[in-house]
């Protein structure tokens, strides 16, 4: 199979990357998808040093930057100064709105919420297609669902 699209998921949760793994081996859209993880901020700078990405998974809390709760900003602002344009899309198990504003000025165009359903994948695809400005309003405008705030019902 030939891949037609690159994906760099950064997370040091080996679950969260299986997850994702997963989704982006059964989505169904008329690409095939070659997925890399990176489980440190050292480790995803050296992959994306090497090669070019269509889409870039980060999450919030990265080891080996910065301080804990802006980890994946500094990590993210780090990308974006290497002349990183692929798309950005931040994952935190946190609902905290102030981050989610933090990452889309830094230059993410999404936000995902940990633990996720992969129907959580729905505004994001949205919201790449009519960039950041729409990805804000869709972290404003969506409300916690029971996967975001209070975990699995």
């Amino acid at each position: 199979m030939e891949f037609s699209k690159r994906v760099l998921i950064v997370d040091d949760e080996r679950n969260v990357v299986g997850v994702l793994r997963e989704f982006f081996a059964r989505f169904q859209h008329g690409h095939a998808y070659d997925v890399v993880s990176a489980s440190s901020a050292a480790e995803a700078l050296d992959i994306l040093l090497r090669g070019a990405f269509d889409l870039i998974l980060l999450d919030m809390v990265i080891p080996g930057i910065g301080a804990r709760w802006k980890q994946g900003l500094d990590l993210l602002k780090r990308i974006r100064d290497l002349g990183v344009k692929a798309p950005v899309l931040m994952m935190s198990g946190d609902w905290d709105a102030r981050e989610e504003a933090e990452a889309l000025i830094a230059g993410a165009v999404g936000y995902l919420h940990k633990p996720f359903n992969l129907r959580d994948a729905g505004p994001f695809r949205r919201s790449r297609r009519s960039g950041p400005a729409r990805a804000q309003r869709v972290v404003e405008r969506d409300a916690p669902t029971p996967w975001t705030r209070a975990g699995r019902r």
